[in-house]
């Protein structure tokens, strides 16, 4: 019971002895501690944020609209409601070019541009969502994400500067041809899928809005393709070659 009073008389003489401080420090100054008050500093103003427009000018300089409008000119998809008119002609066309640049029926195509940037992210930034380059298409992907573009797909072109590409080597090898179109169940029906999906699950890759004239599909706002195609159980359940064996 005697601790008790002794520590509140401590905090007693504390407190006194630090008012007794501050004042004698500010009297000392010559100053009152009005006047500390008022020469406190001015509150900050708002700062008004910085637009993406203005960010966007400071980036890359006076060109920066221009910039912007060639981007919104290649990123702007087609308009997946106005479908072009198409011919079996163009389906022909189509088929043939998609066929120069496979070794066979199914394999990976050959890349028919030069490549000097190996990274994924150069190859996804025109073949992630596709985009159109001088009315050239450069399509998306027809499957999910894999980061070795180039373990699939080699170079038809020597990339060497100034290097001839060689001929093709001559083969005997001949592949299976490819389905024109799908099988129905009746007249009218959905046609069934004409290829193996395995690696072609993204669809709109060649029957989309971007897909090449001839292969489009004539609905490319409907997006759950395989609701109505349903894939082919002869291509769709080949069994896989074993480990160390070819055809």
């Amino acid at each position: 019971m005697t601790a008790r009073p002794g520590i509140e008389i401590g905090v007693v003489v504390a407190l006194a002895v630090a008012v007794v401080g501050l004042v004698s420090g500010v009297e000392s100054s010559g100053r009152t501690v009005a006047s500390y008050i008022e020469d406190r500093p001015p509150r900050a103003t708002t700062v008004v944020a910085r637009s993406y427009r203005d960010m966007r000018g400071r980036a890359t300089g006076p060109n920066a609209e221009l910039a912007q409008q060639w981007w919104q000119a290649i990123r702007v998809p087609a308009d997946p409601f106005v479908v072009a008119p198409q011919s079996e002609a163009d389906r022909t066309a189509a088929l043939a070019r998609r066929a120069e640049r496979r070794a066979y029926d199914g394999a990976p195509p050959t890349i028919p541009h030069a490549i000097d940037q190996l990274r994924t992210s150069a190859c996804l930034a025109c073949h992630d969502h596709g985009v159109t380059i001088a009315g050239i298409v450069a399509p998306r992907m027809a499957h999910a994400r894999h980061d070795s573009c180039v373990q699939c797909h080699v170079g038809a072109l020597d990339p060497r500067p100034g290097g001839v590409t060689s001929p093709a080597p001559t083969t005997t090898f001949a592949a299976a041809a490819s389905p024109r179109r799908g099988d129905r169940a009746w007249q009218g029906a959905p046609p069934t899928i004409p290829h193996s999906i395995l690696m072609r699950d993204r669809c709109d890759s060649c029957h989309g809005s971007r897909g090449a004239l001839g292969l489009r599909s004539p609905h490319p706002w409907q997006q759950s393709c395989t609701q109505c195609h349903v894939p082919s159980a002869v291509l769709d359940q080949r069994a896989p070659l074993p480990l160390g064996r070819t055809p």
